[in-house]
């Protein structure tokens, strides 16, 4: 009989790509399938990223620094400072495959196997994957949607001596409420009152619709580690390039020996991304928007269709809502198997992964609006037919 490791078989599928399977056998019957289950962006990539690899490319695809070439941790500094108007050096930054290897790192220098981290919930919900390899335990505080997803108060509560770092993500995955820094700073002082490290995901900064946004950077903290990617700003979330940048520079020596384990990151995404940085003020506005257009169309039809809880996101791409469900994981999954409505089904991310607390997000999903506003408003549709004939078919709805 096969023995695996504890670490591999406490950590659970991904609550995001746990129905693909599900998904896969409807496309084979022919079901089209509207995809609003994973924050995978339409757009196009911008031309720049392609381009600035054709015209620097190399002979050899070489590994590049385990830091990420120089001019890409140059330009991430340049765009902090243009876009967040935080100033961070070159060497502040280290860049790595993707935003999901700069949490796994961040968790493996701040903790050792056994400590606790503090995680808002809810959660994107891979940071449970990386806490698993990482062999640190994720405790959750709860965040309710009756209160806002406000930070909640009671925080410094669940600190012990085993607690070595807060994590929760700016703009949220998945609820959308965006943190200003009133909210940083509380953060940074309890983090500094603790001996803790933030850690602040800041992947979805560009997309903003209302209220303040503020980088975790903005309060001068050798505590702050932030994490950001190419992914969602840049709709180039295949390149994976991200990076974890700090004003720590014992944190940032310890995570280049996890850099240099690895190698490298990506060579030719790298070069390409670095166009992507230096791209003006009107590209992001036409992100901003787009995303905000396609979040009041699906509020909208949400509206129309008379749901009774959901989020109105300030930021990101993503809309929590409640359905009068007893599990919308089975929901979800029925959607797949039994439901199609003139061929056409909608997929969604039932929302108890992006939870720790026991029951928590049982009657939730998550959508991402990551489609033009006219497929978004008819996946919706599809959605809530579904919903409604599902309801139909059980007393527990």
């Amino acid at each position: 009989m096969d023995v695996f490791s504890d670490r591999v078989l406490l950590t659970e599928e991904s609550p995001i790509r746990k129905l693909v399977p599900f998904a896969e056998m409807a496309k084979k019957r022919g079901v089209r399938i509207h995809h609003l289950n994973i924050g995978q962006p339409d757009l196009k990539t911008p031309e720049v990223f392609f381009e600035r690899i054709y015209e620097n490319k190399p002979e050899v695809v070489y590994y590049s620094h385990s830091a990420g070439i120089w001019e890409l941790r140059e330009a991430f500094a340049s765009y902090y400072k243009r876009r967040q108007r935080v100033d961070v050096k070159p060497e502040n930054v280290l860049v790595t495959n993707g935003g999901s290897e700069a949490i796994l790192f961040s968790f493996a220098v701040i903790a050792n196997p056994g400590d606790e981290i503090l995680v808002l919930e809810p959660f994107y919900a891979n940071y449970n994957a990386f806490a698993k390899i990482a062999g640190v335990k994720l405790i959750p505080v709860t965040r309710r949607m009756e209160e806002g997803f406000a930070i909640p108060q009671n925080l410094e509560s669940f600190i012990n001596e085993r607690t070595k770092g807060i994590v929760l993500s700016n703009p949220c995955n998945p609820t959308g409420v965006v943190y200003g820094k009133d909210e940083m700073r509380y953060l940074v002082e309890i983090a500094e009152r603790h001996g803790l490290f933030l850690i602040v995901d800041e992947v979805y900064s560009e997309i903003v619709f209302r209220g303040e946004f503020a980088s975790a950077l903005s309060i001068e903290s050798d505590k702050v580690v932030v994490i950001d990617s190419v992914s969602k700003k840049f709709s180039a979330c295949g390149a994976r390039v991200g990076c974890l940048i700090t004003r720590n520079e014992e944190l940032i020596s310890h995570a280049m020996k996890l850099a240099q384990g690895r190698l490298a990151p990506p060579l030719l995404e790298q070069i390409g991304s670095v166009g992507l940085l230096n791209l003006d003020d009107s590209f992001f506005d036409f992100v901003r928007e787009t995303y905000r257009e396609r979040v009041e169309t699906v509020l909208k039809k949400l509206e129309e269709h008379g749901l009774k809880r959901f989020t109105k996101p300030s930021g990101a791409f993503y809309i929590t809502a409640e359905l009068p469900v007893e599990d919308a994981e089975e929901f979800a999954r029925w959607m797949l198997t039994d439901f199609n409505m003139d061929g056409e089904t909608t997929m969604v991310a039932p929302l108890r992964g992006f939870y720790l607390t026991p029951g928590l997000g049982k009657k939730e999903i998550r959508i991402a609006c990551v489609l033009e506003k006219d497929l978004l408003s008819r996946a919706i549709d599809v959605l809530m037919e579904g919903l409604k004939m599902f309801c139909s078919s059980r007393i527990s709805c």
